[in-house]
């Protein structure tokens, strides 16, 4: 083959990698230009954590995809972290609206994402955000045993479980109910708050502390697998432990020894976190604790106390009150663990109130963009906003308090209604600090 045949094979291959390039870029260039597909399902029940209770047994999921040819249902239980499996491919309907249906009979123990792919004219391909749903009766008996995997953005761990955005404006507050497994605790760091949740509805928050910026608390979901009530604490091999003198790596600092930071109980968590009693009042709404969560001796008692009611734990309430006042050891497991979802969102549409919490981490969340990007969820047109007012606001916050101000408020321009308010009724010194009587490590 002569030299003038490689130049015009090669020639010809340029030309048709160009055309395919162009092709990919139209379908690209078109693919923008279409409106974002969403999936719906009903009926639904009440919220559970961040799953949407299947209502019956059979469910109606509905793609609204205008302009699609077709579109495929897929779906991807949550024992099946790395697969999805495809429920249908549905035909465009002949009144071309743009609504796929489909009637699905889930199984009494399904719990997972489904979502759909739209395909468009030129094959542009577009995917609806996920979908997760669960029936009653899967959290009721897996509970704490459903893992938090990589659920196709489903978990999101910069997102607070009271935003408006998953709570849809209202929050559900319940009475605790003895006996009844499903419950879960969530944390927002910066807000220094911890919720127990049962049956999808609030129980009760409680004030916190959380870890230092140098040994911050982890940003991620955990599952708590051991309540242990006088525990002792076995100094880990850390560069912080060199600075106390009177203790080693590894030494065993028994339960009433004044050198032990972890009070008269802990929950052990995966990863080595613990939620364990403060030293002091004065610990709750500060960073203060080596990547922990710390508790008010009564809120501690209060949640282990409903955890142990909840599930029916094997240990009874006169052999709790008792290890309130000995040192005995007392330990019982959970199994299954309880989820604990641990947030860092600095900036919650709660209630249709505005709450910006200080970037405590420095994580760079509390910027005048991402402000703009949370009240345009709350559906505060860009013509109400500017970078001025959207500065002030975010100047309001400081280290121990928040800044609050209605949905409202802010449409109408009265950006002065808002108010400051301390993190916690301990944020901010207004009485005595009380008598330490244990070291902090």
């Amino acid at each position: 083959m002569g030299l003038g045949s490689h130049r015009r094979i090669i020639s010809l291959l340029v030309v048709m990698l160009l055309a395919v390039s162009l092709n990919a870029r139209r379908v690209i260039d078109k693919a923008g230009d279409l409106p974002e597909p969403w999936i719906e399902a009903a009926p639904l029940g009440q919220n559970a954590g961040q799953w949407k209770l299947i209502a019956s047994d059979t469910v109606k999921l509905t793609v609204i995809a205008p302009g699609a040819e077709k579109v495929k249902l897929l779906y991807k239980p949550v024992v099946a972290v790395e697969r999805h499996a495809e429920l249908k491919t549905l035909a465009a309907p002949a009144e071309g609206r743009g609504e796929f249906l489909l009637e699905w009979r889930p199984g009494p123990d399904f719990v997972g994402d489904v979502w759909a792919e739209a395909y468009y004219p030129g094959a542009a391909v577009k995917k609806t955000e996920p979908l997760p749903l669960a029936t009653e009766a899967a959290i009721s008996s897996q509970a704490g045993e459903i893992p938090f995997d990589r659920l196709g953005g489903s978990v999101k761990t910069d997102e607070s479980a009271r935003s408006d955005k998953l709570t849809g404006g209202r929050i559900e507050q319940t009475p605790f109910v003895e006996g009844d497994p499903r419950i879960w605790i969530t944390i927002n760091a910066p807000a220094f708050c911890l919720t127990l949740w049962q049956a999808g509805k609030e129980v009760k928050t409680y004030p916190i502390g959380i870890g230092r910026r140098g040994v911050p608390l982890p940003i991620a979901q955990r599952k708590a697998s051991e309540i242990i009530w006088n525990p002792e604490w076995l100094p880990p091999d850390s560069a912080w432990v060199e600075e106390y003198e009177d203790v080693e790596p590894g030494e065993r600092i028994e339960a009433d020894d004044p050198l032990n930071p972890l009070g008269k109980v802990k929950i052990r968590l995966d990863g080595a976190i613990l939620i364990h009693e403060a030293a002091k009042p004065s610990d709750i709404g500060r960073l203060v604790s080596h990547g922990c969560v710390r508790m008010l001796t009564e809120d501690i008692f209060d949640l282990t106390e409903k955890i142990v009611a909840a599930r029916r734990l094997p240990v009874t309430k006169k052999r709790i009150e008792r290890a309130k006042t000995d040192t005995e050891r007392l330990a019982v497991k959970l199994d299954p663990p309880v989820w604990v979802d641990i947030n860092y969102d600095t900036q919650v549409i709660e209630g249709g109130v505005l709450h910006l919490y200080p970037d405590v981490y420095h994580r760079g969340t509390g910027t005048p963009e991402n402000l703009r990007a949370e009240l345009a969820g709350g559906d505060v047109g860009a013509e109400q906003l500017d970078e001025q007012m959207l500065k002030q606001m975010l100047a309001r916050v400081s280290r121990a308090e928040e800044f609050r101000i209605s949905l409202a408020d802010i449409k109408a321009g009265r950006r002065a209604a808002g108010q400051q308010s301390p993190l916690t009724d301990y944020s901010v010194e207004t009485k005595p600090k009380r008598k330490e009587t244990r070291r902090s490590p």
